[in-house]
């Protein structure tokens, strides 16, 4: 390298210049690769966000189909009316009586098969007692919060086996 007061000659200029156009074209290059990777980053997520926010307004659809009103699902819920009744109005009240025919459907099978279960397990003797424990646990799980979950398909549904797998 030619020191500081020494004229430079035009192969040193020309060996900088080229230097600075290959670091400019890596930074360039490292750029696009940025900018297409945070790009599809951001549409993932917003597609995520959409499917979860789908799944959300089923949910309160038909927490209010279940609780027979907006109001009473908002107050269960902790959330305000407003949202709830939006919900109501997003959803298609065919795909609420889906999932309510769902969770029907789930709800008798989980019945009938921990009903079999239980008294197929425990003496004859305590089963009368068992059986009367276990029903408020039963009731809290169907009729709980976590019935959306159950009912939801996609992103919710994680929490379905989930739920299966506590009980």
């Amino acid at each position: 390298m030619a020191d500081k007061n020494e004229p430079l000659t035009v192969a040193e200029m020309r060996r900088r210049r080229r230097a600075q156009e290959a670091l400019e074209t890596r930074v360039k290059d490292t750029l696009d690769v940025l900018v297409v990777s945070t790009h599809k980053a951001a549409t993932d997520a917003a597609a995520a966000l959409n499917l979860a926010q789908d799944a959300a307004d089923e949910a309160l659809a038909l927490a209010a189909k279940v609780y027979g009103s907006a109001k009473v699902a908002a107050e269960l819920t902790g959330l305000p009316l407003a949202e709830v009744e939006r919900a109501v109005k997003v959803v298609p009240a065919k795909r609420v009586k889906g999932l309510h025919e769902e969770l029907q459907t789930k709800a008798e099978a989980k019945l009938s098969s921990g009903a079999s279960r239980r008294h197929g397990s425990e003496p004859s003797g305590n089963s009368d007692d068992s059986s009367t424990a276990a029903t408020p646990d039963d009731n809290n799980g169907a009729g709980g919060a976590s019935v959306p979950g159950q009912v939801s398909t996609g992103p919710v549904a994680a929490a379905d086996q989930s739920a299966a797998s506590v009980s």
